[in-house]
Parts: C-alpha cells; structure tokens; sequence
C-alpha cells in the first residue's frame, strides 16, 4: 500500500506543475494519441523495456525498469532530464527508500538510456541525462546462512535445478566472482601433484591480476564430471549471465527472500569470505584468495573473526611475565 502511494505522488509531481518545486522542471509532454504518434510509441520507456526483457533482462532490473516508467508516465526516452530524475531521487530518498534502492532503480534507467543512445536512428536520444547516483553503505556483508543453504540445495534439487545449484555452491566453496567463474576452462582446472590439493587459476580478474583458489571437496566433486574428457579450452560452466541471473531470481522468490534486495549472487561470495574469517583464518590469506587489491577490502570481514580478539585476551591473561621474570628483568636493566 505504501508503495502504491509512494508511486501516485510522483506520478503527480512528475507530471503537473509541482513540479516548479524542483528547481522549475518541465512538464512532461505525454498522452500520444493512438494513430498519431508518428512512430513516437516505439521511442516511450515501456517499448525500450519490453526489447530489453526480450532480450533477456532478469527479472529483478525489468521490475525496477516498469516502476522507473510508470512513475514517469510512460514518456518518450528524449523526454526525461536530469532535473526530472534530480526530482525523483529527492522524492524517493524523503519517502524512506534507501540509497541502494534508489540506485538499483535508476540502474535499470541507466540500461534503457544507454540501450536507445546506441541506436540514434531508432531513438534520437542524443546524450544521457546524468544520473545522480547515490553513495551506499557497503559496511554491512551480507552472506548465506546454513539455513538458507539448505533450503537452496533442497528447493532447487526438488525443481531439477541441479545444474544452476551447483554453480551457486561453486561459487559459494570459492569465492570467484560469476564472471570469473564463467570463464574458467578445462586447463584452469589444477592438481599439485606433490601436495595433492586440486585448485583453479583464475585469470583476468577484477582486478588484472590472477591467483589460484584451492578447491574444497564438494568444489572439486561439481567441477570433475564436467571437465573430464574435455578439450583444455573448453569452459568449465556453459551458463550466460541472464541465464545465471533469472535462476537466482527465481530461487530466491520461491525461498521468500524476493524483499532482500542484499540477497544477490553476489552475496555468495561474501559467504566465502565470511565463514573463513568465522574461522579464524588471516584476513591477508581471505584477501589472496578473493583477489582483492587491497587489505582495506578485507577488512569489511574483520569483525567476523572474534577469535582473533579472543587470542589477544589469551596473551594478556595467562602469557604475562611472573613475578620472577620481573625481578630478572629489573636485575638485567641494571646491568653495567
């Protein structure tokens, strides 16, 4: 219900003269009669989302993409300024949406500008309106808990998404980005031989560099069947990323988690990282195995690890020095 308010009050900030509240923003031009639009239907906000959703968009993005265009009335792509979405923000942002949330909406904005801007013939979108993009507060981690791994494997192993599943557990066992993921090949797949620990290179990260990720047990039992009798150049996961996306989109609405909007594929990756800093392992070590560029990246993990502040009580409790080794050392400070 409050959304729906939320959506008839810029509706009508957009599109009559309160708009003169912000910064003296123009009303919309709208309402194309049917038989004479001259073409001008197909440039609207709506004919740009439904290509794109033709075109594979997931699901998540195509919803925030039709809020985007109804609350602006559904109008030509040439029609939208800066000042227009300037409004919007502020409206949003003073009606409890948050930052993030804003920022995923006017992603999907981004996408329809940036899909008629490389067709000029077709739209006549000739720059992009900027988009005032809004700064998240990346400080909280999101990752899956057991409970909702569980919940994964036995939702998707019920509806046949075994394949999908096991992409996600890949990702979860190491930390690669899907993007990395969906690159490796058969020779990327390694064995030490001497220490007898199985592991993929991860070539043209994020970052331009390139690591190596040992692979756990059940890693290593997903990515075997697929890469025997293989070609070295083969890939590995022959998934495309709308593909990837929809699947998780969908498990995520079936698990009751489609509010989350933390929630994302992404969020696999952080699990990673966060049960091996719950463990205890370096902060250093989580960031080689990420591939972050940076220590300051890993420490968003840091209070992850309560055995580390639990380790220095140990020293400062049982390991001070005794009465004895006080006397030796004030003996030793004296000498000559």
């Amino acid at each position: 219900m409050q959304t729906q308010t939320i959506e008839r009050q810029v509706k009508i900030i957009v599109n009559n003269e309160k708009l003169n509240q912000y910064s003296n923003l123009e009303v919309m031009p709208l309402n194309i009669a049917k038989g004479d639009d001259n073409g001008l239907a197909d440039r609207k906000l709506s004919a740009i989302h439904k290509k794109l959703r033709e075109d594979g968009w997931n699901v998540s993005s195509a919803q925030a993409a039709k809020k985007i265009y109804k609350l602006f009335n559904d109008c030509l792509v040439t029609e939208v300024t800066t000042r227009h979405i300037d409004a919007l923000k502020e409206h949003l942002l003073k009606n409890g949406r948050s930052v993030a949330t804003v920022n995923r909406y006017f992603s999907a904005l981004s996408k329809m500008f940036k899909y008629a801007f490389n067709r000029p013939n077709e739209y006549g979108l000739k720059s992009i309106p900027h988009i005032p993009w809004g700064t998240e507060n990346n400080a909280r981690v999101r990752w899956v808990t057991v409970k909702e791994e569980r919940e994964m494997i036995r939702m998707m192993t019920k509806r046949n998404k075994v394949e999908f599943l096991n992409f996600f557990l890949f990702l979860m066992d190491t930390g690669l980005r899907k993007g990395e993921a969906c690159k490796l090949t058969t020779a990327d797949v390694q064995l030490d031989e001497v220490q007898k620990v199985r592991y993929v290179l991860v070539n043209d990260t994020k970052n331009g560099t390139n690591r190596s990720v040992p692979l756990s047990d059940r890693a290593w039992g997903i990515v075997e069947p697929l890469i025997e009798g293989q070609d070295a150049t083969t890939a590995v996961f022959r998934h495309n990323y709308w593909t990837l996306q929809n699947q998780w989109e969908d498990m995520r609405e079936i698990m009751g988690l489609d509010e989350d909007r933390e929630f994302t594929l992404h969020c696999l990756r952080h699990t990673f990282a966060s049960r091996l800093a719950q463990a205890g392992k370096p902060l250093h070590l989580i960031g080689l195995l990420m591939g972050h560029k940076t220590l300051a990246m890993t420490k968003r993990y840091s209070h992850l690890a309560p055995q580390h502040t639990f380790n220095v009580l140990d020293v400062l409790n049982n390991d001070r020095p005794s009465e004895d080794t006080d006397c030796q050392i004030d003996e030793i400070s004296h000498i000559g």
